[in-house]
């Protein structure tokens, strides 16, 4: 069952109607992610369908197989903290079971769009616009809360701050759900897209987990969730031992 604010979810269309893009109705668009997304998910109208890629994602371990997913939810916003503004939109939060206990899994839909931007590129920019800005504070609980190192880190500062609140959104979700395994899926829709983008794509994802990892994961293949790893968590959403990081390719 698809749910977008207590109302089922039966199709692409109604896929729009109720969880439109947050970029705006231009970015629902044949080959770009929002709307391959939706396809994905509900091939007919009806009930929705685990795309058979990221069925093969979740079996590719013993503590993801044979889930149940009980709900989902497009554009699903979680806050992480008390900073105030936005929290994080995932293009899809997902409520689950497997035999090995509750499962949570959020997704981050891309054809070739970046991670955002670099991350001490970006609170940089925002204190230049507005001195009493919240976004160092947000990203010294990031830093953290889901590296267990300092803002000031230089391995941190290169990061793509998206990934960072992606990471945090998943593990609060996963926190207030009581989630045995929380999932950060990059569900990719290439076809359309440029190589060059897709690579840097690739290599942030994979300098992101290497940084998360302490170095002993080097990168993130198509088809095999990477975990599980610890997270040490801070005051406003707890760590875990049981982060698993993925992503999965459908050829549009």
């Amino acid at each position: 069952m698809m749910l977008r604010i207590g109302r089922q979810i039966r199709s692409v269309e109604e896929w729009l109607a109720e969880a439109p893009p947050k970029q705006g109705i231009k970015q629902w668009a044949d080959g770009r992610s929002a709307k391959e997304l939706a396809r994905a998910w509900f091939p007919a109208a009806g009930e929705p369908r685990i795309p058979r890629e990221f069925q093969e994602l979740l079996d590719s371990r013993q503590e993801t197989q044979a889930p149940i997913l009980d709900r989902g939810e497009p554009e699903h916003v979680t806050h992480f903290d008390r900073c105030g503004g936005e929290g994080r939109n995932a293009d899809l939060v997902l409520w689950g079971r497997t035999p090995a206990g509750k499962l949570l899994a959020s997704i981050e839909a891309k054809a070739d769009e970046p991670f955002g931007e670099i991350a001490g590129e970006y609170v940089r920019k925002r204190v230049a616009a507005n001195p009493r800005s919240r976004v160092p504070e947000r990203f010294e609980l990031l830093c953290r809360g889901v590296l267990g190192v300092e803002p000031e880190n230089e391995e941190a500062q290169i990061l793509r701050y998206q990934l960072f609140t992606a990471i945090a959104g998943a593990l609060a979700e996963a926190q207030e759900y009581g989630a045995n395994a929380t999932l950060f899926v990059v569900h990719e829709f290439v076809g359309r897209t440029d190589d060059d983008k897709l690579a840097a794509n690739a290599q942030d994802l994979n300098r992101f987990v290497r940084v998360l990892s302490g170095g002993s994961i080097e990168e993130i293949c198509h088809g095999k969730l990477a975990g599980p790893f610890s997270v040490p968590g801070n005051e406003h959403f707890a760590g875990t031992d049981n982060l698993f990081i993925g992503k999965c390719r459908r050829v549009v």
